[in-house]
């Protein structure tokens, strides 16, 4: 990229005093860029060739030094543009940025500052698991970073590129290396991140870094159960009052479409009419109007007793609470729940490692044996597209392949 910095008299504009502005003139490809040194003087005193005050102006008790301290903006000026241009940035900002970067002022949009704004506002609008998704996000970032807050415009394919390959390398607290699907939650939150940016004019659409780099996403292993396994739950007797919630709570997930533990404890009173349950999705807003059938009726029916319609159903989470508070309480009931559901499915005879997402999973896999639509299950498990649903479903084709595999070589 071609560019300059002279020290200019700008005589475009006299002012009252009769002098004119000294300025710096940056020239990037073509384009003027103008900045004020804060100094100025008769046109008689400037030396255009050495771009200098004359030692004869006695308007500066030390011209001397004038000239040096001019000097010097003229050389962090100069630094500043060859440091953008090393880490190819240069031609991604504006002449407006540019400028920006020289005068010190921070008209970048800083990655870790934005990404906190969009935290405190999605907190504000009531969005916690949102929030909680960005903050995984800035906390990867911070830890990537050496805890340096960086622009968001150095985003490039070649730096998301080493982020990938740095989170991949990174063990969890188990000793197992991150997943590629945490690696998708990180890509598609930072590209959302991008997005808020572009559509708020505080980055241009051109450095739009997602338009080579493709987010990967790899199926999961089998979470789905047998519909033998279900009925087995349905059967056992829980030995302890946290078994019992366990079994509650996995059937009405089941029951609800595969409904997620966060909707379960925020789900209200009012929330079931007319024999429907209706409520929309805490992670995408989405409503959800769930016809009740008759097992599912008889789980409600304790709950719905003695209650005031806004009360919540199953009283996991305080009424009165701020929201924050209350998925905190949500987080760690959901943590009991996963551990007694272990409990309830060993003594339920079932042999797969279970969790509350595997209602879920389940739900999804015996309707798509049913043949329901993708489409159908997409919707009914409240995705934004199909591809999410396909992760979901992609054991049971492998399941058919082994079925027809079995059948041909005689098993």
């Amino acid at each position: 990229m071609n560019t300059s910095i002279n020290l200019e008299l700008d005589q475009r504009y006299q002012k009252k005093d009769g002098t004119y502005p000294i300025k710096l003139l940056l020239v990037v490809n073509r384009d003027p860029i103008r900045i004020p040194t804060g100094y100025s003087v008769e046109a008689k005193y400037w030396q255009s060739r050495n771009q200098s005050i004359k030692s004869s102006c006695k308007a500066f008790p030390n011209v001397t030094r004038v000239n040096t301290l001019l000097q010097r903006k003229k050389a962090e000026a100069t630094d500043i543009l060859l440091c953008l241009e090393d880490e190819g940035q240069l031609h991604r900002l504006s002449l407006k940025e540019i400028k920006g970067q020289i005068q010190g002022k921070k008209t970048a949009v800083f990655i870790l500052d934005f990404c906190q704004q969009i935290i405190d506002e999605l907190e504000q609008a009531g969005k916690v698991g949102n929030a909680r998704v960005y903050r995984m996000l800035w906390l990867s970032l911070r830890r990537y970073a050496g805890e340096r807050d960086f622009p968001l415009l150095h985003v490039t394919y070649t730096w998301l590129k080493k982020y990938e390959a740095w989170y991949l390398s990174l063990a969890k607290s188990n000793g197992k290396s991150n997943t590629v699907n945490g690696l998708s939650v990180q890509m598609r939150t930072l590209r959302a991140l991008y997005n808020r940016a572009i559509k708020r004019g505080l980055l241009s659409a051109d450095t739009y870094p997602f338009k080579q780099y493709t987010i990967k996403r790899e199926a999961t292993r089998k979470r789905a159960i047998t519909p033998e396994d279900i009925a087995r739950l349905r059967a056992v007797e829980p030995k302890s009052s946290r078994q019992q919630e366990a079994k509650t709570y996995f059937l009405m997930s089941f029951y609800l479409m595969g409904a997620s533990f966060i909707d379960l404890a925020f789900l209200k009173v009012e929330d079931i009419r007319q024999g429907r349950v209706e409520y929309k999705r805490k992670k995408t807003g989405r409503l959800h109007s769930i016809k009740v059938p008759p097992p599912l009726q008889i789980i409600l029916n304790p709950y719905l007793e003695d209650k005031e319609p806004d009360d919540f159903l199953l009283g996991i989470v305080p009424k009165d609470a701020p929201l924050k508070r209350q998925y905190t309480r949500a987080r760690t009931v959901m943590q009991r729940y996963n551990r007694s559901l272990k409990e309830l499915a060993e003594l339920a005879g079932v042999e797969a490692d279970i969790t509350g997402y595997t209602a879920r999973h389940t739900f999804a896999s015996l309707a798509k044996h049913k043949g329901v639509p993708v489409a159908a299950i997409s919707e009914a498990l409240g995705h934004a597209d199909l591809k999410t649903t396909q992760v979901y479903l992609s054991q049971f084709d492998q399941d058919t392949m082994d079925q027809f595999h079995d059948m041909i070589v005689g098993q």
